[in-house]
């Protein structure tokens, strides 16, 4: 996460960095490490019913979609493995209050570490919100898109994102710069190791964001108005 000045457009991708954060690990934004793109496989005579499997992929998809977005009760992020893939998000704006951001790692259920940058919001408003994850099956891409509604933007508390790359027009408010990842207090419960760069603002606004995901966990986050479909074919937000 760079700083920039306003109507500066910046982006960044993972860096590397060992997390020892309590609660700072990943789910999804609906997404690889929340909306996983997967599938069931059926047997039948000892080979598998493909049949089955395409039409079993958008019911998980679905599914992994309503148990992340659904607002939880825990105030901090718990760790947990997560999936194979990125998911992609799109909005016009956010406006967060109390950010911070460390390189780590996030590890998946295969046991592959994949170097990642934690981002971590205390509160955060964020509109015209385009969500997608891609699942890749026997006959072809399918994707699920969840969208915000138009005239409620969506409202997260302890936000944390494991990103791949974000790109926008960043500005911060009372920003910290170098300060020592072990120390981060800007977010209850959001830290990186000691000894390893962090930084950390007051207030933190994206202009036009793009971003792709491993995994996204929140405190709450509550959409009213949104949308889900599913559609055949790779129809990513971005």
């Amino acid at each position: 996460m760079t700083s920039q000045e306003p109507g500066g457009t910046a982006g960044y991708g993972a860096g590397a960095g060992e997390r020892t954060a309590g609660g700072s690990g990943m789910g999804a934004m609906g997404g690889a490490g929340g909306i996983t793109g997967g599938g069931a496989a059926g047997r039948r005579r000892g080979r598998t019913d493909w049949r089955r499997l395409a039409l079993a992929a958008p019911l998980a998809l679905a599914l992994a979609a309503g148990s992340v977005w659904a607002t939880t009760a825990s105030a901090v992020p718990v760790t947990f493995a997560v999936s194979g893939s990125t998911f992609q998000v799109a909005a016009a704006h956010l406006a967060g209050k109390d950010a911070v951001q460390f390189a780590s790692f996030a590890t998946d259920a295969a046991g592959k570490r994949r170097p990642v940058a934690v981002a971590g919001i205390g509160r955060a408003r964020i509109s015209h919100l385009c969500q997608s994850s891609v699942a890749h099956t026997p006959f072809g891409s399918v994707t699920l898109t969840i969208r915000s509604g138009e005239e409620h933007p969506v409202k997260a508390e302890n936000l944390v994102i494991d990103l791949k790359r974000l790109d926008g027009d960043l500005r911060f408010g009372r920003v910290q710069m170098g300060r020592d990842a072990g120390s981060l207090d800007a977010v209850e419960g959001v830290r990186g190791d000691r000894g390893t760069y962090g930084q950390q603002a007051r207030t933190l606004d994206i202009d036009r964001m793009r971003l792709r995901a491993w995994s996204l966990t929140a405190g709450t986050f509550s959409l009213k108005g949104a949308s889900m479909a599913i559609s055949p074919g790779d129809r990513s937000c971005l």
